[in-house]
């Protein structure tokens, strides 16, 4: 019997992980006085960014690059914690996801990440590293792929 349920618990988080995007977010996040121009890219396949302020309450503070026109998006969050972000990431990112047709959305060895694909066809991609919280999005798998690429907290 406990053989069994070894071998369940095996193939369980081999799916968990087969599920999930193939993307590196074992990188250093930005310290938490970094400047805008040195956490978002100035230009994404020849889209200059636009950088607004995102409305969110104390203690979150983040920023969205759109590029293009919105052919590309990235948020920064930055959350003053990690039990700050992982908070926001459960509550506020995580539903987000969970109401995509496509989605995968878990914390695996106490990390937040989720990907999906909306209902017209954007897809998206999003992670916790320590007090930040990053999401980035493409109109489609190439400008996805064109923002990770760019993005120097992810890669492929």
């Amino acid at each position: 019997m406990l053989k069994i349920v070894n071998t369940l618990l095996v193939f369980t988080l081999l799916f968990i992980t087969a599920c999930g995007p193939d993307y590196n977010t074992n990188f250093d996040p930005p310290p938490p006085d970094a400047r805008l121009d040195d956490v978002f890219p100035k230009e994404i396949s020849g889209m200059k960014s636009k950088i607004e302020r995102m409305n969110l309450d104390r203690p979150l503070e983040g920023f969205t690059a759109f590029y293009g026109d919105g052919e590309i998006t990235i948020d920064a969050i930055l959350a003053g914690s990690k039990s700050n972000a992982d908070a926001h990431f459960k509550e506020v990112i995580a539903p987000r996801f969970d109401k995509m047709k496509n989605h995968f959305r878990g914390n695996i060895n106490g990390r937040w990440t989720a990907s999906g694909t909306d209902e017209n066809g954007r897809r998206w991609f999003a992670w916790v590293n320590n007090s930040w919280i990053f999401l980035v999005s493409g109109s489609d798998k190439e400008n996805l792929s064109n923002a990770i690429a760019a993005f120097k907290y992810v890669s492929k």
